[in-house]
């Protein structure tokens, strides 16, 4: 009996050769999944100093996170404090800033990118915003965001007393910023009063000025006061007359955005006071001036800006029964809801 057997033709053998190589070549080939990463990174400093006269406080913070079908947190924080105290001048400074970044990317080649930086200053120093005023002082706020879970929050302040004379100021900043947004602002105040007795003439002058300017633009907000404050006569006598000055300046002042809003803010009070005596013309003179210049703007939906603030200035003078005398009062407000 014939069994019957399998016999491939030449062309047959070499049809399926190709044909068991392509499918094991099918079988082996890596298959493809996403890819996911994320990376974080956080920063922070802060420096504080004082010497002759001044001091110096900052405080810095930067985060930033980026995703790819992954997620990634960074967060920071810095804080920095002295109090100067010599012969000229007792004050404190204080400034802090902290930050946040968080990123959830997606599958797809998109990587989401998430940063955050802050940067605040404060100072107290007779080199600072207006040379050669002991005690003058300046804070600062600066403040930015990108990305949906990014934050940062920030606050400067500082406090000064002269030692040289009753004059005191004041300085505090505080803002945020979240999402797509920032918020900057500056603050400054300065006073000082002097008198001048003389043999035939005798004086006493007095000044005092406080200004904020603030910013903000999408998800910012910051509001600030600062003061000056001379509001203590200064009194000098000479050898038959008598004169008295003295000033006060304080701002206050508030800034806000959401969204694709943008608003400042700006206020700005001087106040000046003098009073003098000749004691050989028997001639009495005062002078006062207050200034206060303020705005606020704002732009897009859901942004306000704010700005208030207070001036007066009152001088005397007086002799042989005739007497001099000034006074000026500033009080500006503004808003832009």
């Amino acid at each position: 009996m014939h069994d019957p057997q399998l016999r491939l033709t030449p062309g047959a053998w070499v049809f399926a050769s190709v044909a068991l190589f392509a499918a094991m070549a099918l079988a082996s080939a890596p298959t493809s999944t996403a890819a996911f990463a994320a990376s974080a990174t956080a920063s922070s400093q802060s420096h504080a100093d004082s010497g002759h006269g001044g001091v110096h406080s900052s405080s810095h913070s930067a985060a930033g996170a980026s995703g790819l079908g992954a997620s990634g947190v960074a967060e920071a924080q810095a804080a920095a404090h002295t109090e100067p105290s010599n012969a000229f001048v007792e004050g404190v400074a204080d400034s802090s800033a902290s930050t946040h970044a968080g990123a959830v990317g997606t599958p797809d080649a998109d990587m989401t990118a998430t940063t955050s930086d802050g940067d605040t200053s404060a100072q107290i120093s007779s080199e600072g915003p207006h040379p050669g005023v002991i005690g003058a002082l300046a804070v600062r706020v600066d403040l930015g965001t990108v990305g949906a879970d990014a934050a940062a929050e920030g606050a400067a302040a500082a406090s000064a007393a002269r030692l040289t004379d009753a004059t005191t100021t004041a300085a505090d900043l505080v803002g945020s910023s979240t999402g797509d947004g920032e918020a900057n602002g500056l603050a400054t105040a300065l006073s000082e009063s002097s008198a001048f007795p003389e043999e035939t003439a005798t004086g006493s002058f007095s000044r005092a000025r406080s200004a904020i300017t603030l910013s903000t633009a999408g998800g910012g907000a910051i509001d600030g006061i600062a003061s000056a404050d001379t509001s203590v006569a200064t009194a000098s006598t000479g050898s038959d007359g008598t004169v008295s000055a003295s000033t006060a300046a304080s701002s206050d002042v508030a800034a806000s955005a959401v969204g694709d809003g943008s608003a400042s803010a700006a206020v700005d009070i001087t106040t000046r006071a003098s009073g003098s005596i000749d004691t050989v013309e028997r001639i009495p003179q005062a002078t006062a001036d207050a200034e206060g210049p303020a705005e606020a703007a704002n732009g897009g939906t859901s942004a306000s800006a704010s700005g208030s603030g207070i001036g007066s200035a009152t001088a005397e003078a007086g002799i042989d029964g005739l007497t001099a005398s000034s006074s000026r009062v500033v009080n500006p407000t503004v808003s832009a809801p």
